[in-house]
Formats: structure tokens, C-alpha cells, sequence
């Protein structure tokens, strides 16, 4: 849980230096335009001073600023359609510039007429730009988070093409299933069992993003999740993604019990190997990956109810995951997945309460 905190934290503070430099970047575009503007109605203008008295504003409100959303009103607003979120950061505005617009700058200089100063400083043009300015800031940044949410953590391939032209590459894949996914929704009925679904997506979509996972498709109560290889395997990423999922919903049993009556586990099947990634349509592009293993994957998720487990890990991805000591493993043998031909061997990763020194020998013995 320390490294999931550590890698969420790691992840907000470069959102909220790329705010800022994007801030940056507008404010000295901004200012060339005034300075050209003055320029050619024959008044003079001197650049630096132009990108002087916007750089250190802009550079404190981009930490700030960016910061106080990314770290504290995103979370909060997330669940919130985009046109009522901008609302409030409307609303919110209006004290910011409030604030530091009319209120301390009037108060540094305090004398009998302070507020007839507030006012003077709030009710006029100036005022008002500024606070469509830094309002249009603030909400093009909001809905360019929205964007990358909505396309995860792969949103920079969408915009620079990357998967334009199909790519042959090395992917991890895991598959995540609801267990008795069909006696619960019997159960709960269509509504309250697609309230379940939504909850349940909230929860495990932190742990998914902070192990740098892309989303790759929702089919009904089944997610599946992607990495490359390089990024899957490093820190173990793909598995420790897994074990946050589980210890996310453990601390979420008493509310899943209180609201729906039952307790909601997830089974997952871990594989990789070589894909074709490309994108596909022309009105809604989507990506799609082709090959195997993205099958085998499925296949060996679908395997966890034979074996009593709540996930499968095929040993061509234990081979490339060097997992350390703490982890435990028990090997399930070879097994025939439904539709293969061939057998694949399979390992599980054991709660620590059922893990035992004798398995973890047997990782190391298989130099795992």
C-alpha cells in the first residue's frame, strides 16, 4: 500500500507540473500578443516586462492552483457530469478573484475608504478579463483531465496518432471477472446491480491508473486491463495492480455489505506475448489489440472457479517478472485451457496469511 501511495503522489505532482508548464506556455504566448497589440496601435511595450508581470502569477497558480485540483477537488468532483463541475469552478472563481483582485490588495493598504477600494478594483474591465481568463483556464485544464480519464493512461498515443498504422508489440494482459457475477445480478435486480458495477469500477480504477494500466474494455461485469511489457514488469506493476484491487475491496467490505448485501470478489488471469495494436473506425476510434494471447488470457481467468483461486499467472509472464521473496506463489501444474491445444502452466500468488516458507523456497528454486 506504501508504494500504491507513493506512486499515486508521484503521478499527481507530474499532472500538476504539466499544468503549470501548459500554464506557463499560454501565459508567454498571451503576452507576446499584447506586447504585438500595443505595439501596432503605436504605444510602446517592452516584452520582458510584459512576460514579467505574468510568469511568477502564473507560475504560483499552476503549483497551486493545479495543485488544489489534482490532489483535493478532483477526487471530490469526479463523479460529477463536466458541465456541473465547471459550474463550480465558476462559482469558485468568483472568490478567487475576489480575494486577490479586490480584498488584499486593498488590505495592504489599508486606510478609511477599504472597501470603496475593493470595489473600485472588482467593478471594472480588468477585473473582469482576468477572471475569464484564469476561468477559461482552469476549465479548458479540467476538460483536458476529463479527456485523459476518459482515454486512461494511453490518451497521449490518441493524440499524436501512435497507433495510427497497426504496431507489433510485447503486452501484458489482465483479465478481471466477477465471481457469480449471475446469481448477484438475479439478486439485486438490473438497476441496483449496474449501481454495484459502477461502484465497483470507481473503486479498482485508482489502483488500475497508479500502476500505469490502460483500461483497454468494459464487458459488462469483466474489465480488462493492458501494459506494455516494459512497464508491466517494472516494480511488478501488472501483480502489485491485483493485489491493491483485492486490498481496496477488503476495505470496502462493510459498505458493499451495508448498501448490497454481499461482499464482491474479483478473479483475475495474468499472460503475455505479442500483439498487433492499432486503432479501428473513423467516427468513434477505438483501439483494439490482436492476437493469442489476449484470448489465453481470457481462457486462463476463466480457469480461477476450477482451481479455488482468485487469480492465474501463466509461467511466460512469471519467467519475465523476477518477483521478489515477498511475494508468494504456488504452482497450479499444467492445464489444459478450454479452445488450446496446448498446455499452459499456471502459478497463483497466495494471501501472506496462507503463504508459508516452504512456497517461498519453491519461487526461488524456480528463479521467479
Amino acid at each position: 500500500m506504501a508504494a500504491t501511495a507513493l506512486a499515486r503522489t508521484r503521478l499527481r505532482t507530474q499532472r500538476v507540473l504539466r499544468i503549470t508548464l501548459i500554464w506557463v506556455i499560454i501565459t508567454l504566448i498571451a503576452a507576446l500578443f499584447d506586447h504585438n497589440s500595443l505595439l501596432r496601435h503605436g504605444l510602446e511595450s517592452n516584452f520582458e516586462d510584459r512576460l514579467d508581470e505574468r510568469f511568477l502569477r502564473t507560475l504560483f497558480a499552476g503549483v497551486l492552483g493545479g495543485g488544489f485540483y489534482i490532489f483535493v477537488l478532483r477526487d471530490r468532483w469526479r463523479q460529477l457530469p463536466f458541465t456541473g463541475a465547471t459550474l463550480r469552478m465558476a462559482s469558485l472563481m468568483v472568490v478567487v478573484v475576489v480575494l486577490l483582485v479586490g480584498v488584499v490588495p486593498a488590505g495592504l493598504k489599508p486606510d478609511p475608504t477599504f472597501w470603496e477600494a475593493c470595489t473600485s478594483r472588482l467593478f471594472n474591465m480588468g477585473a473582469l478579463g482576468t477572471y475569464l481568463y484564469w476561468s477559461l483556464l482552469m476549465g479548458g485544464t479540467m476538460l483536458m483531465v476529463r479527456l485523459n480519464d476518459q482515454y486512461g493512461n494511453g490518451s497521449g498515443n490518441y493524440l499524436t496518432g501512435f497507433y495510427h498504422r497497426p504496431r507489433q508489440e510485447m503486452r501484458i494482459f489482465m483479465f478481471l471477472d466477477m465471481r457469480s457475477s449471475t446469481a448477484i445480478a438475479e439478486k439485486l435486480g438490473h438497476v441496483k446491480y449496474f449501481q454495484l458495477l459502477n461502484e465497483l469500477y470507481a473503486d479498482i480504477t485508482d489502483p488500475i491508473l497508479y500502476s500505469r494500466g490502460e483500461i483497454y474494455q468494459y464487458v459488462g461485469d469483466e474489465i480488462s486491463v493492458s501494459w506494455s511489457l516494459r512497464r508491466g514488469v517494472g516494480r511488478q506493476r501488472c501483480i502489485r495492480c491485483f493485489l491493491d484491487i483485492r486490498s481496496k475491496l477488503q476495505g470496502r467490505v462493510r459498505h458493499y455489505e451495508s448498501r448490497y448485501g454481499l461482499v464482491p470478489v474479483f478473479k483475475a488471469g495474468f499472460h503475455y506475448g505479442p500483439v498487433t495494436t492499432g486503432e479501428v473506425g473513423l467516427v468513434k476510434k477505438e483501439r483494439i489489440y490482436t492476437g493469442d494471447v489476449v484470448n489465453t488470457a481470457a481462457h486462463i481467468q476463466n480457469a480461477c472457479n476450477e482451481y479455488g483461486v482468485d487469480n492465474l499467472i501463466s509461467q511466460d509472464l512469471m519467467d519475465v517478472l523476477h518477483l521478489p521473496e515477498q511475494f508468494v506463489v504456488r504452482e497450479i501444474g499444467s492445464v489444459e485451457l478450454k479452445g488450446k491445444r496446448n498446455t499452459y502452466r499456471l502459478w497463483s500468488l497466495v494471501p501472506p496469511e496462507n503463504g508459508d516458507a516452504s512456497e517461498r523456497g519453491a519461487v526461488g528454486l524456480q528463479n521467479v
